[in-house]
């Protein structure tokens, strides 16, 4: 009960001091101006006095922050590309007399030999054989002419040989003298293999060419008369 007359009174308060200010402000008297002027001044204050009631918010404490809490993202390191290592040379082999072998067609003083690859077979996986130009020892008797060999012959240098891919080439050859021994078809290689002992077994056990160019008669020259 005493607390609602209490807020009774509270809200009642501003009615109950308005006569009391209107007396204050219109009481007649003998002061001048100044004094009904300073009458009217207390009066106000009396009333917003009575008047500045009611809840005020609360106001923020100093450890409190009305800022959006944020969250710190993880830094980004840059990235940076690796570093390429300089590519490792393959091992290599050069043989100045590869292992050779195949048939020799005659024709008159033409020849055409059909070469083949006589070392390790099949060819080490990974293993590329490119051949050389070709030349016949010892010299003067046969000198080398394509014209001995088929035109759809595939001519010796610079043909590659590897495992999934060997097919023969041919080397022909004309004889320009006479003679009595073979003369040896001598053809160089260079090999690129994926490990050292590729390269090492690829000679195999056969060693140099198989291949000689078997002299004929020459034809003489007709005498002169």
């Amino acid at each position: 009960m005493e607390t609602a007359f209490a807020a009774e009174s509270e809200q009642r308060t501003p009615e109950l001091l308005w006569p009391t200010a209107l007396r204050v402000i219109l009481k007649p008297g003998v002061g001048d101006m100044f004094s009904g002027r300073k009458a009217l001044a207390t009066g106000l204050l009396v009333l917003l006095a009575g008047c500045g009631g009611g809840s005020q918010p609360p106001a923020e404490s100093p450890g409190e922050s009305t800022l959006p809490d944020t969250i710190a993202e993880p830094s980004i390191e840059p990235t940076e590309p690796e570093s390429t290592q300089p590519a490792q040379p393959k091992p290599s082999l050069d043989l100045a007399s590869a292992p050779i072998g195949g048939n020799v067609e005659a024709n008159g003083i033409f020849r055409c030999a059909e070469v083949n690859w006589l070392g390790r077979s099949p060819i080490p996986a990974g293993t590329t054989i490119v051949t050389g130009p070709p030349h016949v020892e010892p010299g003067g008797v046969f000198e080398l002419d394509q014209r001995g060999c088929p035109a759809d012959a595939r001519p010796c240098p610079d043909v590659q040989w590897v495992r999934s891919n060997f097919q023969p080439c041919f080397v022909g050859a004309r004889q320009v003298a006479a003679g009595t021994e073979d003369i040896a078809l001598i053809m160089p290689i260079h090999a690129t293999c994926n490990t050292e002992a590729d390269c090492r077994s690829l000679a195999g056990d056969q060693r140099g060419s198989q291949i000689g160019f078997t002299p004929g008669d020459v034809p003489s020259a007709s005498p002169s008369g």
